[in-house]
């Protein structure tokens, strides 16, 4: 008998339900968000600040379907919703006048899926 990997956390089993049932159609970013919340916790990714400065500018909308670390800086307002933050990666990007929120919140905000960057 072999083990089942994957999500044993009760959120985000209901949290891949949702992405699953939004995924129907023509919605590629919630797909390929499934795809990597879907996977054991120990391989989803973990960004540091650093990372999503380099690739990101004012206004952007990124999601990290892992946890948000602070090292480095930001010096760019960006919305960043993730499965977790660090506490000083939350100060860090408020204290530049960005947006933490979660995975959920992301999906009332945007139910589309449009103009999201996927950082893995």
């Amino acid at each position: 008998m072999t083990k089942s990997t994957g999500p044993t956390d009760p959120t985000v089993i209901a949290l891949l339900s949702e992405l699953r049932r939004r995924a129907r159609g023509d919605r590629k970013v919630w797909k390929a968000l499934y795809r990597c919340l879907s996977k054991p916790r120990r391989l989803r990714p973990v960004v540091n600040l650093s990372k999503v400065n380099r690739h990101c500018k004012d206004g952007d909308l990124v999601v990290v379907p892992g946890k948000v670390l602070s090292s480095g800086y930001i010096n760019c307002k960006v919305r960043v919703a993730a499965l977790s933050f660090s506490e000083r990666a939350v100060e860090k990007i408020r204290t530049v006048g960005g947006e933490c929120m979660t995975i959920e919140e992301l999906l009332e905000i945007n139910p589309e899926g449009k103009g999201i960057k996927i950082m893995v």
